[in-house]
């Protein structure tokens, strides 16, 4: 893989999937992000195995191919270059190199095909909700979300859609809340059950 990529498209890139990286893990490919250049784009994506960020940016592929690299490191990286476009180069034992003016990095990736696969959606609906009365319902259930890590199942919100009903309940240990609003909903133009 080798492109050249302007340093504020890369770093709008990583800033969109670095939270979802995993920070402590038994899978050590979990804590990098996949690189994979083609056509004229470059794709980043990031998962934990729950939540997958996958984003797209410019970039001027010059050899196209993917590797996988560690997400923080690789963000410190670029974040600390200047403003010249970055060049990055990997080869078969994906090693990547990164420059930029006359700076000069070397990182040890892991191969992309360690990633794991996106799991495909079984079933899926498509709605449009107002942004403000999604916010809303956001406001009145998320401080209930537990920041216990050691319990995940209490670590976000189930959202449930019926027909034109969207509830959300979020689970604290001890305190469960049900706002609703009703007709919120509209059916999007097309819905695949």
């Amino acid at each position: 893989m080798k492109i050249s990529i302007s340093k504020e498209q890369l770093m709008l890139g990583l800033q969109a999937v670095q939270n979802v990286v995993a920070t402590r893990t038994t899978l050590p490919v979990l804590s990098n992000v996949l690189v994979r250049a083609q056509g004229d784009r470059l794709e980043l994506t990031a998962t934990d195995l729950d939540i997958s960020v996958t984003t797209s940016v410019p970039a001027a592929v010059k050899k196209p191919g993917a590797t996988t690299l560690p997400a923080k490191k690789f963000f410190g990286i670029i974040r600390e270059l200047g403003p010249q476009d970055i060049e990055i180069d990997t080869d078969d034992k994906n090693h990547t190199t990164i420059q930029s003016g006359s700076s000069y990095y070397k990182i040890h990736g892991l191969g992309a095909d360690e990633f794991p696969a996106e799991q495909p959606m079984t079933e899926s609906r498509n709605i449009t909700v107002p942004q403000e009365k999604f916010k809303g319902l956001l406001r009145k259930t998320s401080f209930a979300i537990s920041t216990d890590e050691t319990r995940f199942v209490l670590n976000g919100i189930l959202l449930s859609l019926k027909e034109h009903n969207i509830t959300m309940v979020p689970r604290m240990a001890v305190v469960w809340l049900l706002p609703t609003k009703r007709s919120m909903c509209q059916p999007a133009a097309r819905v695949n059950a």
